[in-house]
């Protein structure tokens, strides 16, 4: 009986880490964009930052994120276009990008725009024809107002 009651309680706390973790079972912000629309950069604000530390959710990355995205974007008529550009443009601390694409491959950069802002690009109909979740999350604990942009390209 000792054994069923310790299982359960281990069962049930790592139920509620898991829950903590960034998952694209839930929706962020709602946005249906084409390619066309983001041919030219589209911002969002956000305020960047979450409880979820990514190394306890099995990311081998530091940041903090929340459990929702903070944006799903479902992406239409990309044919023409071969790379989704996703960066935070502006923030007001070191910020974290987390995307998980429209095949659901995940991906995670730091510092790629410079100036301790990140930015991931997507290639490939397969990565950006569907669903999009980011997350725009902090390197630390803090939170902090940014602004994610995106845009499409040719190439």
């Amino acid at each position: 009986m000792r054994t069923l009651i310790a299982s359960a309680i281990a069962l049930t706390a790592l139920a509620g880490a898991a829950a903590a973790c960034p998952t694209y079972s839930q929706q962020g912000a709602t946005y249906t964009v084409t390619g066309q629309d983001l041919y030219s950069p589209n911002s969002y604000n956000v305020t960047a930052g979450g409880g979820n530390n990514l190394r306890n959710c099995g990311f081998n990355h530091t940041g903090y994120v929340i459990s929702r995205p903070d944006f799903t974007f479902y992406t239409q008529g990309m044919g023409q276009y071969n790379r989704l550009e996703i960066e935070v443009s502006r923030a007001d601390c070191d910020t974290v990008l987390l995307v998980n694409s429209a095949n659901g491959s995940w991906f995670f950069d730091d510092d790629s725009n410079g100036n301790l802002q990140p930015a991931i690009d997507l290639y490939g109909q397969s990565n950006i024809a569907g669903r999009v979740d980011v997350w725009v999350g902090t390197y630390g604990t803090s939170y902090c107002g940014a602004v994610l942009e995106m845009e499409t390209w040719y190439n």
